[in-house]
């Protein structure tokens, strides 16, 4: 699994105090041969147990801002049209978002967060 944490002094405006975790692993026998296993172990059992319903990736909301941060933080490409199944870990608000993406192949976790 490849783990990227980036604090505040990352983005343009630290004063944002903006935050990003991103975790990415490609699905396999194992360890993680679903999104289940791969929450279980990027956010815990309480999360991976209580998944919502997923929708796809061209559905949630801010999709442009989690789609530039994963590319430019993780190299990896989510299109803006992609029908790729997400997973909300937690409710919506203005000062975080937190998802698990299933992609072809690799599942991500992202986590963005601001204290501002």
């Amino acid at each position: 699994m490849l783990s990227v944490r980036i604090d505040q002094f990352e983005f343009d405006d630290p004063g944002s105090e903006e935050a990003v975790e991103i975790d990415v692993s490609r699905q396999s026998k194992s360890p993680y041969p679903d999104v289940t296993s791969f929450v279980r172990a990027t956010v815990g059992v309480l999360a991976a147990t209580t998944l919502a319903e997923p929708k796809p990736f061209h559905l949630v909301h801010d999709r442009r801002q989690i789609s530039e941060y994963v590319k430019r933080f993780a190299n990896i490409d989510i299109p803006l049209h992609a029908d790729w199944l997400t997973y909300q870990l937690a409710t919506e608000s203005w000062d975080q978002t937190h998802l698990a993406i299933c992609a072809p192949g690799i599942f991500i976790r992202y986590h963005w967060s601001t204290s501002a």
